[in-house]
């Protein structure tokens, strides 16, 4: 049946995202009781920190700034077609 096929690939998708993200995922043991590996979670909050700054941040500044671009681009295209159409108005009146 192809719905079985389609649910096969659809789990084994679902399973290859999940291997990634845990493969990459940084974790620590702590003790709650103890308290021991407390520096080693604030390290590791630390580099997540900086994973998120340099990844997903300046991923997001990038989306964020290329509409903006391609707007003035568009505006910049806008006024220069303007002066040449006022500049051939002028001659032609």
């Amino acid at each position: 049946c192809s719905s079985d096929l389609s649910y096969a690939s659809l789990t084994r998708s679902l399973s290859l995202v999940l291997d990634e993200y845990y493969s990459v995922l940084q974790h620590c043991g702590v003790s709650a009781t103890a308290g021991d590996g407390v520096d080693g979670f604030w390290a590791a909050v630390d580099r997540a920190v900086e994973d998120f700054e340099a990844d997903y941040v300046a991923d997001l500044r990038d989306r964020v700034d290329e509409p903006k671009a391609r707007w003035r681009a568009k505006g910049r295209r806008d006024v220069e077609r303007l002066q040449n159409d006022v500049g051939l108005a002028k001659i032609d009146g």
